[in-house]
Order: structure tokens, then sequence, then C-alpha cells
């Protein structure tokens, strides 16, 4: 795995990696020859799992607990991932989570930690490993956006407003370092068959996907189809993007 592929001999470190889309990205980066860097808030078990099975088919990863909203975690995280594999050339922003509630009823805890774990661990851990891509003249950074960050969503105003924070500061970034090699680029995936969309209630996920123009829930190797294409040369000459696996829910 790790001496072949159009990912062979980069390093990837992604954020919420053991569960998900994170772990789906991740499997498929390692299967193109990436190394990994799991990135994990609680669940080591889940983590571990990734790394075992990329390992068995022949990959290297490792995992690493940080909360990506904290600054000394981040900054420790990413010593320990150049520490062991000696750069970051592929970041993906993908830690989240996801709760719904009107606006009016919302403690101000639920909007702050919505917007402490999109946006600014979105910030924290581009900050801290942008250097290490700068220095080397190449670089990819993929935020993991949404389409509510695109079209917006009733009772998810704070989800929204994340999402599309993450957009703007795809944008304004892939403007900046442009210039020192470094692609950055955003994917705002609609539904996806995860953990989150299983907890959802029947009724209210069915009637979001009876909106789709396509008629069905998105599954994880729709968005790793998607994040491939961004991380490696099929992507050369595109930047700033937004790329939305979203079924035909949001249209760009």
């Amino acid at each position: 795995m790790s001496g072949s592929g159009r990912l062979a001999g980069k390093v990837a470190l992604v954020t919420g990696g053991s569960r998900g889309l994170g772990r789906g990205i991740a499997e498929g980066f390692a299967a193109e020859g990436a190394k990994i860097v799991v990135n994990y808030v609680k669940d080591a078990g889940a983590a571990g799992s990734v790394v075992e099975r990329v390992k068995s088919e022949g990959g290297n990863a490792l995992a690493i607990q940080a909360d990506v909203g904290d600054a000394q975690s981040v900054e420790n995280m990413i010593r320990h991932a150049v520490g062991a594999f000696g750069t970051i050339d592929i970041l993906v922003n993908n830690a989240g989570l996801l709760n719904s509630m009107r606006l009016d009823q919302m403690p101000i805890e639920v909007w702050d930690e919505m917007i402490r774990t999109h946006l600014r661990g979105m910030f924290l851990c581009t900050r801290f490993a942008i250097p290490h891509m700068v220095a080397q003249k190449s670089g990819n950074v993929i935020n993991m956006t949404g389409t509510f960050g695109v079209s917006g969503g009733a009772e998810f105003a704070h989800l929204s407003a994340a999402k599309a924070g993450m957009i703007g500061f795809t944008k304004a970034l892939a403007r900046e370092v442009g210039p020192d090699g470094i692609r950055v680029n955003a994917i705002a995936p609609a539904i996806i068959r995860t953990d989150l969309y299983n907890h959802m209630p029947d009724e209210v996920r069915d009637a979001i996907v009876a909106t789709y123009p396509l008629r069905r829930v998105g599954e994880v190797e729709d968005v790793v189809g998607c994040a491939l294409f961004l991380a490696t040369k099929d992507s050369a000459f595109v930047t700033g993007q937004t790329l939305c696996p979203a079924g035909g829910d949001v249209m760009i």
C-alpha cells in the first residue's frame, strides 16, 4: 500500500479520523499510498482500529489524541505528527459535531461549542500545519464543510454559520498561500450514511433525502472520491473551490 499509489510518499493528517467520513478518507488515502495520522478526541479504540486496518494492508499510520479546539493540544499533535513522519503534506479538517435547535431556544454554550469545533478547530489545525507546507513549497488543505454552509438550514443556524465560515476561510487561504505551492479546497456533502445519519429520526432524514434530485442518501465512498481528487495531481489546477457531493441538493 505504502510503496505505490497516487499519494505515495505523502503524509496526511485527518482530524476526526476515527469514524464516519474521517475514517473513510483516512483509509482511502492510505490505499493510495499515504502515511496517515488519525486524529481523535475520545475514542482511542476506534482510532486504533483505523491504524490497524491501514497497517494490515501494508500502510503506515498512527493515532494522535487532540482536541482541535485547544491550541496547545493541536500544537502538540502537529509536533508529534511531524516528528513521526517528517512533515504534513495533506491536512483534512474533518472534525465536527452535529445537533439541531431553534435559535430562540439555543443555549449560548451550544452555539459556542459548534463554532469552537468547526471554525476554531479548522483555524488551529491549519495554523500549526501550514508553516511546514510553506517551508517545503507544497501542500494541500481540504476543509470538510457541508451543504448548510451554502444554503443554510432551519434549526441549524449555528452549523450553517460555522460551515459558511469554513468556505470563506478556504477561499481566503487559497489566495494567500497559492504562491507558496499550497492548494486549499473544501468539500460540502449533503447527508451521508454515517453514525450521525443513523442517529437521526427516520422521518427527518427521509424527508430531507426525498428533496435530493438523485433521491438517495450519500455514501462515504461518494465523499472519499472527492477527497482523493482534491488530494492528488488530478486537481493540480484547482484551488479555492467547494465540491458538493450532495445528490443535487446544492448546485453551484
